[in-house]
């Protein structure tokens, strides 16, 4: 792959719009004059001095033009034309980190932080590695948001823009469980993926969602499975564990990036609602129901249901006069759990969403879970009353008599 140095060119920022390729033979005229100092004309990105661009004009042109206009869509996040399609989910990850990159609210400057290409290096006969820096320039002090790794690969006589995702884990291990996928560059511990799955499956299978693929990437730190989709240094991220995960997914594959721990140690009750997420938003819900559901199938802070209720027993079992109803909408009592707090309406309502699901399937469960929640819960206790006959009158007395039943079904009595 024949390159030449970009000594020779200057540091320009004018725009040019990448729909006209018009202006295109102007670019390649400025690369191709070696005797003098030029002006570079690439919409919205800064050259340094000393880069090393391909030596084919044309090439050279299409590349910068296809990073320059990916940005320019990432940085928005709308549909981005200069995606590699048969990576555009493991770009995603890249483009959410990369949308309103270039906004600074310290400086309330909406285009402070600007993109320098500061490394372009072949990989392959007409494939790149390119590197770039967001850095905003205050008092003549840069500022550094973020370094970015991209790969180019050049199709028929375009250049497209993807993640290194598939790139920098293409010699892994890879773990398989049912349609879960675990990559890996070290020895996992099976175990725990197969508990994460049958969990994650178990759930997806009640929200009737368990088509496609599920790919997880797996580090041991979070910093390095940021690297892994392009993400070598983010501001945002300074001073942080990053115990954390990414995800990004379509009708055919879901993809986390994420450490070992934030997978594996996932807690069972948040796992619920992060498989409830991926098919309808939070503000469609009612949200004490979401948390009833998780605590019956995923139990909370790390204890099952079936620890949790013997320990509700103890304080409430033999008090038949508590105003369950009252306690729906007060959060006066809790039970105690590993430091934490699980309030007396997650069991009550955990013993419902199990009646009703008993009595009516998951339909039923899904049913009161889309109500609208309000302050008197009139739609609630509507659809709570015809799923199964209980309402504000009968409450207590109803939810009592469920709380005997659990008591025997598991040989508390």
């Amino acid at each position: 792959m024949k390159i030449i140095s970009a000594t020779l060119l200057s540091i320009v920022l004018f725009q040019i719009s990448i729909a006209q390729n018009s202006n295109n033979e102007e670019i390649i005229s400025t690369i191709s004059t070696r005797d003098s100092i030029t002006p570079m004309i690439i919409e919205n990105l800064v050259l340094t001095p000393e880069i090393i661009l391909p030596e084919d004009s044309l090439e050279c042109v299409s590349l910068l033009v296809a990073l320059s206009g990916f940005l320019t869509f990432a940085e928005q996040n709308v549909e981005n034309k200069w995606v590699l399609p048969t990576e555009t989910i493991e770009t995603q990850l890249l483009i959410d980190e990369i949308e309103n990159i270039q906004k600074s609210n310290q400086y309330g400057i909406d285009h402070f932080y600007k993109p320098y290409v500061t490394n372009i290096i072949p990989i392959d006969e007409h494939d790149y590695i390119i590197k770039v820096s967001y850095i905003g320039i205050f008092n003549n002090y840069p500022i550094v948001r973020a370094n970015l790794e991209l790969n180019a690969y050049k199709k028929e006589s375009q250049f497209f823009i993807a993640s290194p995702l598939k790139r920098n884990t293409r010699n892994w291990n890879t773990t398989k469980i049912e349609n879960h996928y675990f990559f890996h560059p070290y020895a996992i511990d099976e175990k725990e993926a197969f508990r994460f799955t049958e969990k994650a499956i178990f759930y997806d299978n009640k929200l009737n969602n368990n088509n496609g693929q599920f790919h997880y990437y797996l580090e041991k730190r979070g910093f390095d499975a940021l690297k892994l989709f392009g993400i070598e240094y983010k501001s945002d991220y300074n001073g942080y564990e990053l115990n954390s995960r990414w995800h990004a997914e379509d009708e055919q594959v879901c993809i986390w990036v994420a450490n070992e721990d934030r997978v594996f140690g996932y807690d069972t009750h948040d796992l619920w609602h992060n498989r409830l997420r991926r098919i309808i938003p939070r503000n469609k819900i009612h949200r004490r129901v979401d948390c009833y559901i998780a605590t019956l199938y995923g139990g909370m802070w790390g204890e099952s249901w079936d620890v949790l209720f013997p320990k509700f027993c103890k304080n409430f079992v033999l008090n038949k006069t508590t105003d369950w109803l009252d306690q729906k909408s007060s959060f006066e009592s809790h039970i105690p759990v590993n430091g934490r707090k699980v309030y007396v309406d997650d069991f009550v309502g955990a013993l419902l969403v199990q009646k009703i699901e008993k009595e009516k399937g998951f339909e039923g469960v899904w049913e009161l879970l889309k109500t609208k929640r309000t302050k008197e819960d009139l739609q609630y206790f509507a659809v709570l009353e015809r799923l199964v006959g209980i309402n504000q009158q009968n409450y207590n007395q109803e939810v009592n008599k469920l709380i005997e039943l659990e008591m025997v079904s598991q040989e508390i009595l």
